[in-house]
């Protein structure tokens, strides 16, 4: 099942790819320094104040592949977070993201938004996941959502970053668990 999910992911993304005149010009490669802390199981969880003494710390690295006109870019994105507190354990993901990098202001405060999916595995079960009551089932392998602000001064390679990295059963495709990690960062492109 996994296997049929990727491969429709990936014949669903060769319009995009093959699209004439959009592959980027400039090859743009980024590194992000991650962490983060656990907010609860599913997006609503976030505003609860469901924290638990549970963090991330971890990197990225981020390959623009396609510029979609002026204003949107597609990445690959693969990370390695190492969970400790509350789960001790390492996370792998890759995903592929939608960022779009043209707004008002950006001349004051270059801003980018972005969202994303992929896969997550984790070294092992995660423990908050499996012991949430509301999880009939916890898994290693789930779907991955991510959700993205990054800021930063013009034309300058750096910029502060806000996400939130989500792990998805997708309402049993994959199990029945998930969780939320607030994370912050600060990222190169070159």
């Amino acid at each position: 099942m996994i296997a049929k999910l990727l491969l429709a992911s990936l014949v669903a993304s060769l319009p995009l790819v093959s699209a004439p005149g959009a592959f980027a010009e400039e090859k743009e490669w980024a590194v992000t320094l991650l962490g983060g802390r656990y907010a609860g199981k599913e997006f609503r969880d976030i505003g609860d104040g469901g924290f638990k003494d549970s963090y991330t710390a971890g990197l990225s690295i981020a390959y623009t592949f396609v510029d979609w006109g002026k204003h949107m870019r597609w990445e690959l994105e693969g990370q390695m977070l190492q969970h400790f507190g509350d789960q001790k354990m390492v996370e792998f993901v890759g995903s592929i993201n939608v960022r779009w990098i043209t707004f008002p202001w950006d001349r004051y405060l270059d801003t980018s938004v972005a969202f994303g999916g992929g896969l997550s595995v984790t070294s092992e079960v995660p423990v908050l996941e499996k012991s949430d009551p509301r999880s009939s089932e916890a898994a290693t392998l789930l779907h991955y959502l991510l959700l993205e602000a990054a800021v930063g001064l013009p034309n300058s390679p750096w910029s502060l970053v806000g996400r939130i990295h989500h792990r998805s059963g997708i309402f049993g495709l994959f199990s029945h668990s998930g969780s939320n990690v607030l994370e912050i960062g600060v990222r190169y492109r070159f």
